[in-house]
Parts: C-alpha cells; structure tokens; sequence
C-alpha cells in the first residue's frame, strides 16, 4: 500500500500507492483521486458494518469472524491513515509537502496494514484448517480457552505486521530529495514484498490445499459407506390402545435395522415419570462419520387414539459440521480476492524496482495500485453475499 520507490519518473508503493512526480501529472489523473474518496467512504462504511455486526450479533461471534474482525479493522485504518494520503499526493502531482517524519510515519502505515490484512487471512487459514481437519477438538476449544487462542493469534498477526514495516521508522528508508515520499532502498522492497505477502501467500495456499484434500477424502469414504451399507427396515406390529382419560399412554413401534446380517442399532425406550428415555447400543462397523437419524412421530387417528412411530432414517454424516464448511468456502473466496487484487501490483512493483529492462507504464502501474486498494471495500460485499448470518445482521443495522 505503501509508497515505496521512484523509477522513470514516477513513484511506486509497497502496498498501494504510487505516485507522479510532477505537478503536471496531477491533472490527467484527477479521476484517480476522486475515485479513490469514493473507495474511502464504501471501505468505512463497508468495515464498519462488519465490525458493528458482530460485536452486536451473538451468533456472529465466533473465532474466524474475531478474526475477520481484525481484518476489517485493518481495512479500516487504511481507509483513515492511509488513503487520505494517497489522495492529497494525487492533488499535487505526488510533490510531498510534510517533514520526513511524516513521510515515515505514513510508509511504515501502509506497509503495515497491508502486511497485517495478508497475516490475517493467513491465521484464518490455520482456524479453518483446524475447525475441518480437527472437528472435535475445535467444537471442545470453547469458553475462556477460545477466547485466549483468538486473541493471541491476532496478537501475534498486529506484533508481526508492526516489525515488518518498523525499520522504515528507524532511518532505514532515506530520500535525498525531500519533496519526494518513497521507499528508496531496493532491499527493503523485495524485504517487504517477501515477507508482507510471498511468504504468507504461499503458507495460506497450502493450507487450503490441504483443507481441499481432507475434505474431498472424506466425501469418498462417505460414498463408499453408503454404497457398503444397505439397510432394509422390519415393522412389528405392536396393538394400539385407546388413550386414558387424563392420561399420556404412547405404544412405540420399534424398527430394527439390519445391514447385510450386521445389526447397525437397536433402540431400546423406557418410560421414567413422564419422560421418555433412549439407550442405545451399537454393534455395527461401519465408519464413525456416519450414524442413523432416528425420528420419532405422533399422529391423532380419526377413533381419537394416538399413534405414536420410530422411524430410522438414512444414515447421517458426523463429519465437519455445515456451518463450518460454509464458512471455510466463504473465506476461501476472501482468500481468492485478495489475491486477485493485490497479486498484479506485486509482480510489477517488484519489476519495476528490479527490472530496468521491464518497461512498466505509470498507466498500468497505477491501475494495480488502485486494484489493490478496491480489495478492502470488497470484503463486506463477499461476506454479505455467501454468509446468510452477515446478510441478516446488515440488514438489521441498516433498519435501525
């Protein structure tokens, strides 16, 4: 996001913003700082929502939207530290009117954010990968012991981002001309390229890739279960009673399930003051993903008698809850998103440092930049489109 070095006369950034280096070019590209206050406000209002939602939502408040939390807040400081400086350096020409100090100060902000908005969808990778790979301990890792956990991955994240992008506050980063605001030192861009989001890029990939290959496996096994598990139902018929006056009387019809000679469960039903009570024994071998729904209907006959039936339904997968598939779907698009936006400037900006033979237009250069921006106002759009939760919280807010 960050401005970050000046080649062919024009100035680059490490996250984002790139910048001209005359005055003269400021007019031309006046489009550019006017839709860049049009990103501004959809970005606040945007991430502002989001964070509104689920700190009012309890349904929302879960590890990764703690997390999706931390990443809109990143957006957000983007949105007020970072672009209003972008926009006052497409005014005039990219000619930088403030001390050094400043000039600094704004870098190392750009860089961070940027840094800490790829960090964040890295540890919501890791919570996905847990919450598919290892179910139950996830769904157990509730109460206090979530709350420590989430709060140190998003510890960790903001620690991380902050000592990235600190040594453009030491010295580290000096321009001889003072009207100019950039990253100069070449090492310090591919240093920030690698590490803001290379590595973090190629860490999240995997671990998605892996989230695809667990879950694809157990599909096959659930398949081939169902295709190994052929289950006919045996109806005794047990004689109805009329109702007592006054009184709850039920007779239950048992259905016993056999599955090629092995039997798969036998509900047994014992009546306790008023409450009915199950036990259940299994004897079967099938896999432990997958267990039998069991109904239970009641139904008013025409002669005022009510008949109450078990019924066994098809087998039923104990597996990665929905909810959880969903939202690792959800992110995932997040995911491919910000790659989309933010990959294109990556590759140029390290061309256009390195590679004096790799003519990179200012034109082309600007529009990755933008790009990248636009990723942060694309965030609530995606969560309001695939999360029905998100959708409903919004929609509450706004009829405040």
């Amino acid at each position: 996001m960050a401005p970050l070095s000046q080649w062919s006369g024009y100035i680059n950034s490490t996250c984002g913003a790139e910048n001209s280096t005359g005055a003269n070019r400021a007019r031309p590209y006046a489009y550019y700082a006017l839709s860049y206050c049009a990103l501004i406000l959809a970005i606040i209002f945007g991430n502002g929502l989001v964070c509104v939602a689920v700190l009012r939502e309890r349904a929302l408040q879960t590890t990764t939207n703690y997390l999706v939390v931390s990443l809109a807040v990143a957006d957000l400081l983007v949105a007020t530290l970072v672009m209003p400086w972008v926009v006052y350096l497409e005014v005039t020409g990219g000619i930088w009117n403030f001390s050094r100090i400043c000039c600094d100060v704004f870098v190392t902000l750009d860089v961070m954010m940027c840094t800490a908005s790829i960090l964040n969808l890295c540890a919501i990778s890791i919570d996905r990968y847990t919450a598919v790979v290892m179910p139950v301990h996830y769904q157990h890792g509730t109460g206090q012991g979530s709350c420590r956990r989430v709060a140190l991955m998003i510890t960790a994240v903001w620690v991380l981002a902050f000592t990235v992008s600190c040594p453009l506050l030491f010295g580290f980063n000096t321009t001889g001309d003072p009207s100019i605001c950039s990253i100069s030192n070449p090492d310090f861009v591919i240093y920030s390229s690698v590490v803001s989001f290379y590595v973090p890029f190629g860490v999240t990939v995997l671990v998605y890739a892996r989230i695809y290959m667990v879950l694809r496996q157990r599909r096959r096994k659930r398949i081939l279960t169902r295709q190994n598990s052929q289950c006919i139902s045996i109806r005794p018929d047990f004689p109805q009673q009329p109702l007592s006056p006054g009184q709850a009387h039920t007779e239950l019809k048992r259905y016993y399930s056999i599955c090629q000679g092995t039997t798969l469960r036998r509900p047994s039903f014992q009546e306790e003051e008023g409450e009915l009570k199950r036990e259940e024994r299994t004897q079967n071998s099938l896999s432990p993903t997958m267990a039998p729904k069991l109904s239970l209907e009641v139904r008013k006959l025409s002669n005022g008698r009510l008949s109450t039936s078990l019924k066994l339904g098809s087998l039923q997968p104990r597996g990665v809850p929905l909810r959880e598939k969903k939202a690792t779907q959800m992110v995932a698009i997040v995911l491919g998103a910000f790659i989309v936006c933010w990959m294109p400037f990556f590759l140029t900006h390290v061309l256009n440092t390195h590679c004096q033979a790799c003519h990179v237009s200012p034109e082309l250069y600007r529009a990755t930049t933008w790009l990248g921006y636009v990723n942060s106002a694309l965030n609530p759009v995606i969560y309001t489109t695939f999360n029905v939760e998100f959708r409903k919280a919004f929609l509450k807010i706004l009829s405040c």
